[in-house]
């Protein structure tokens, strides 16, 4: 009776890890250590029936729980890739998006300052051959010549003014609207400068799982060195060594899913700030 009581969770627990391996197909990304052929598990069930009830038991349930972590190993890589992928894709767009903000104001008061320039630019000619004029007939005692040429100028001279206060304008404008860019952008980059930290965790997290693999797959080669000899012992040991290492690797892999999602809410943060 107790036994059946402490089956019971067992296998909700392993209907629970099947559920999840499930739910997302395996991918060409990375594949587990361990395969399962229908001759490793005839070898096993060969190697378990030498054990006695106790050890066969223990046996027969780290093998179930070897094949589901398997399957959840592929699965999980599987949604590693993805959220990689679309946090590498979003971080190019996030990039140009930064280097786009207010881009289009720039531009379009740029070009007010230069088309001002131009329009005013034959005013600001006659008005300086004007006053060149004037400056060459100061020797000359024709009084009502230098009056009238005085008149124009100071009537050009308004104008002037007026149109080189609207430059002025104009390029303050352009100027505060390129500070605030530069702002905005610097505000963005240091945004975006939250990914450097959970992007070094993930390759300390990707060294971490690529040793445990290793050493998950010299623990395979001795668990079919164990079940090709029949040995229960040796292969009890490998299979608890095996399932650690599944257990550890899930651990370490579920880690870089959430650094990988941190990424993801620090793009999504900055691009919002870029206004896109």
């Amino acid at each position: 009776m107790k036994m059946n009581n402490l089956y019971k969770p067992s296998c909700l627990l392993l209907s629970l890890l099947i559920a999840l391996a499930l739910s997302f197909p395996a991918g060409p990304a990375s594949a587990a250590a361990t395969v399962i052929t229908s001759s490793v598990q005839a070898s096993f069930d060969l190697t378990a029936a030498k054990a006695d009830s106790t050890a066969r038991a223990r046996m027969k349930s780290q093998f179930t729980e070897l094949t589901v972590l398997s399957a959840g190993y592929d699965s999980r890589e599987v949604q590693i890739r993805t959220l990689h992928d679309q946090n590498t894709e979003a971080l190019n767009a996030v990039r140009e998006s930064i280097k786009n903000i207010d881009q289009a104001s720039i531009t379009k008061l740029s070009t007010s300052v230069s088309s001002a320039k131009q329009r005013y630019q034959p005013l600001f000619d006659q008005y300086s051959t004007l006053n060149k004029r004037i400056s060459l007939l100061k020797g000359l005692k024709d009084k009502t010549l230098n009056s009238v040429l005085k008149a124009q100028s100071e009537a050009m001279k308004l104008l002037v003014q007026i149109a080189r206060q609207e430059i002025r304008d104009k390029e303050a404008l352009l100027k505060a609207a390129k500070d605030t860019r530069t702002r905005r952008m610097a505000a963005a980059r240091k945004t975006l400068a939250g990914i450097d930290r959970p992007q070094s965790l993930i390759k300390s997290q990707k060294s971490a799982v690529s040793a445990l693999n290793k050493r998950l797959t010299a623990d395979w080669s001795d668990f079919k060195a164990a079940i090709r000899k029949q040995n229960p012992a040796l292969a009890g040991q490998s299979l608890s060594s095996m399932v650690a290492g599944y257990k550890q690797i899930a651990a370490g892999k579920l880690k870089i899913l959430e650094y990988e999602q941190t990424i993801a809410g620090v793009i999504a943060a900055t691009l919002k700030q870029t206004g896109s």
